[in-house]
């Protein structure tokens, strides 16, 4: 990009409801440009790698090194990890990751910097990644669920719980059908299973709050339903029903 442009994104700021909000340093973090900088501000962060671990003597990359070194780089944004044969060629990357980003006027962050061995795992992008016996196995992290069910509380219990069931359930399932299409190719199944638990305990909840004075049982004749064999289905009168987790699997179809 040029850097004009760049500049002139930097301080072109964002309207809301027809009033200008200019932006007097950066740009908000989340923003559709955000992520932009930040690969253009890590290039060159692969060539550094390739030309350490990767090179023979006559400048040519070759997959010997590669392999022998293990040493290969995943980025996304902001966010990467770099695998490496053992500790002490990570503690040297680590530096080496240190040194390109001042030259760029960052800091790599300690916090959120961490060496891991695979079998001990580490998490990316909402996911785990951990070694059990030898074999791979990719989880939903336990932050990404936590942030899932935080997310649920607050629109059942607090943004939505005056709203008709309807609404309800069209919000819930926007969610539902987004976090699952994105986690649904991992070994997710006791996520899924746990969550889908919850989030019917917060309905209850919702039920509750807007019927104190009634049974438990009352609440759930009338709030929860059997469509097609399936029982204790949270639906409303048009049949539509809060689609869990793990219909995502079965691929049952959007109501």
């Amino acid at each position: 990009m040029d850097k004009g442009i760049m500049k002139k994104f930097l301080k072109a700021g964002f309207i809301y409801e027809k009033e200008l909000f200019p932006t007097e340093t950066g740009t908000p973090q989340g923003g559709a440009i955000s992520s932009i900088y930040a690969n253009m501000t890590l290039d060159g962060m692969e060539k550094l790698i390739q030309n350490k671990y990767h090179r023979n003597s006559k400048g040519k990359i070759e997959n010997h090194y590669r392999a022998k070194t293990k040493v290969n780089l995943v980025r996304y944004a902001d966010d990467f990890i770099i695998t490496a044969n053992s500790k002490e060629t990570a503690e040297e990357l680590k530096s080496t990751i240190s040194q390109f980003l001042q030259s760029r006027g960052l800091k790599l962050s300690e916090e959120k910097t961490l060496i891991t061995h695979i079998n001990d795992g580490f998490d990316f992008l909402g996911w785990t990644f951990r070694k059990f016996k030898g074999k791979l196995i990719i989880k939903p992290s336990k932050e990404s669920i936590k942030s899932l069910i935080r997310k649920f509380s607050t629109i059942i219990l607090k943004k939505m719980k005056a709203e008709k069931q309807s609404e309800l359930i069209r919000r819930l399932n926007q969610i539902i059908r987004g976090w699952t299409n994105y986690h649904k190719h991992t070994v997710a199944s006791n996520a899924f299973s746990y969550i889908n638990n919850t989030l019917y305990i917060l309905l209850q909840q919702w039920a509750k709050h807007r019927h104190p004075n009634k049974s438990p049982w009352w609440r759930l004749n009338k709030y929860w339903h059997e469509k097609n064999g399936k029982r204790w289905l949270f639906m409303d009168e048009k049949y539509s029903h809060v689609r869990f987790l793990d219909e995502e699997k079965g691929a049952i179809p959007f109501l």
